[in-house]
């Protein structure tokens, strides 16, 4: 299917079902970046993204949350001089 045909006919199902407007890959790029924020080994989310190599994977979607990086800036409190 080419990809505009398929990104109308999942708006059209997704305004017919009363869903929030989100673009397909949106929710593709959210069912990467979860697993990987809940410490799922890379080269399974690897596989469930389809990539040939892991090392796109986390070139494109393991982004530091920022609560991630709060905590680990809040773990350094009081340990340095």
């Amino acid at each position: 299917m080419e990809p505009r045909s398929l990104n109308r006919h999942f708006a059209a199902r997704r305004e017919r079902a009363g869903c929030p407007d989100v673009r397909l890959h949106n929710l593709r790029h959210t069912v990467v970046s979860l697993p990987l924020e809940l410490d799922v080994p890379p080269h399974v989310v690897q596989a469930i993204a389809g990539h040939a190599d892991v090392k796109i994977t986390l070139k494109v979607y393991s982004h530091a949350n920022l609560d991630v990086m709060r905590q680990a800036l809040g773990e350094l409190d009081g340990r340095l001089p």
